[in-house]
């Protein structure tokens, strides 16, 4: 059965048409439409005629309204179905759709999203500056979080999912698109994206305002926190702007200390030094993970066998760095100042990904040596397991 969720905030006007049209489209399925109101005008009070007509409607009505996320996953939570949908009470959804969703899922999709921006679709229902702002929206989204990339259309508040998608998944109700929260941290494989069009809005006002943009941002900063790859790939890069820092000192130190040191032997040993710092802040930060693992021989030998990896790794970034200034600067005269931040950010991305495929992956055999330590030393807590 299909839960659709539909939060409403003051749209007493839309409603019949947007019930009547939900009804034509899903005909030939079993669903339940769960209204959750916020509205201080006659918005509950329709939607209670048309819930004692039809049991398939249901009306939850919140005083305290805490906003659209926090409405869905009150919907979700009350749901029934085994199958769960979200779209806007205003009609710049078309109730359409639902049917071409449910097909979808019928053959395998484990999330559906709508899109206005894949062929087919069209966003003609926003005037430019809604545009600007929903385009603003999503490229600072996609820019930040990598699982963001896997819809072209995260904001557009329109989707289908399995309930097992969001099953054991603790979901943050924070201001304005939850679709991002499940494309974040739900647990699916197939999405599919299909076209549709953003109409434009009949009745009643609009709800986008400066406290909605804002929370948008401060969602964007709380899914940087809580996803594991994103974050680990920010921290990297903070990680690998201090490496430069201590390189530098350390070099104007030696430059200082030992002025008869040649150039290239003061460049080695600020470079090295700036691998290891590099390399704790990585493992205490980074791959924050590790870091609680108890001492012993066995993590010993795993420790220098990765930190020998993440020598060869950062060897091969500055190779990287430097192959790509000297195309920049000698071939296409590219400032050597640009020049060498390009190479930075080539050998950044190039050690993240050796480094988190290669380097850390050990970091799931320390964990492992450290239970079995644990479970050896402490053979009563593994025989309570």
């Amino acid at each position: 059965m299909l839960s659709l969720v539909i939060p409403v905030f003051n749209e007493k006007d839309n409603i019949g048409e947007l019930i009547r049209r939900v009804e034509e489209s899903l005909q030939d399925y079993s669903y339940e439409i769960i209204f959750v109101d916020d509205s201080d005008d006659d918005t509950p009070a329709i939607i209670s005629q048309f819930a004692r007509k039809d049991q398939r409607i249901k009306l939850i009505h919140r005083e305290n309204k805490t906003g659209l996320s926090s409405a869905v996953i009150c919907g979700f939570e009350y749901a029934e179905g085994d199958i769960l949908a979200v779209m806007d009470g205003d009609l710049q959804h078309p109730p359409e759709m639902l049917s071409k969703m449910m097909k979808e899922i019928g053959q395998g999709a484990d999330l559906v999203v709508p899109s206005r921006f894949i062929p087919g679709g069209s966003d003609g229902g926003l005037n430019w500056f809604r545009k600007l702002v929903s385009a603003t929206a999503r490229y600072i989204g996609k820019i930040l979080i990598k699982s963001l990339r896997r819809a072209s259309d995260h904001t557009g508040g329109m989707f289908m999912l399995r309930r097992e998608v969001i099953k054991g998944k603790q979901l943050n109700p924070v201001g304005w698109k939850i679709l991002m929260e499940i494309l974040v941290m739900g647990n699916y494989q197939t999405l599919v994206e299909i076209p549709y069009a953003f109409s434009s809005r009949n009745l009643g006002q609009s709800k986008l305002n400066l406290k909605v943009q804002l929370q948008y941002l401060w969602h964007i900063f709380t899914l940087l926190k809580r996803s594991e790859s994103d974050r680990r790939f920010y921290v990297f890069c903070l990680v690998g702007g201090s490496g430069v820092i201590v390189d530098m000192l350390i070099f104007a130190l030696l430059s200082y200390r030992f002025a008869g040191m040649s150039v290239n032997a003061r460049a080695v040993i600020s470079a090295l030094i700036a691998m290891a710092s590099n390399y704790t802040l990585n493992n205490l930060f980074t791959w924050k993970e590790i870091a609680a693992v108890k001492f012993d021989y066995k993590v010993f030998l795993i420790n220098v066998r990765r930190f020998s990896r993440y020598l060869i790794v950062s060897s091969f970034g500055i190779f990287i760095k430097s192959i790509t200034l000297f195309l920049l600067y000698y071939f296409l005269h590219i400032d050597k100042y640009w020049g060498n931040f390009a190479g930075i950010v080539c050998a950044s991305f190039s050690n993240y990904f050796l480094s988190k495929f290669w380097v850390w992956k050990e970091g799931r055999a320390l964990l492992t040596v450290y239970k079995r330590i644990s479970e050896k030393n402490h053979p009563d807590i593994s025989a309570k397991k």
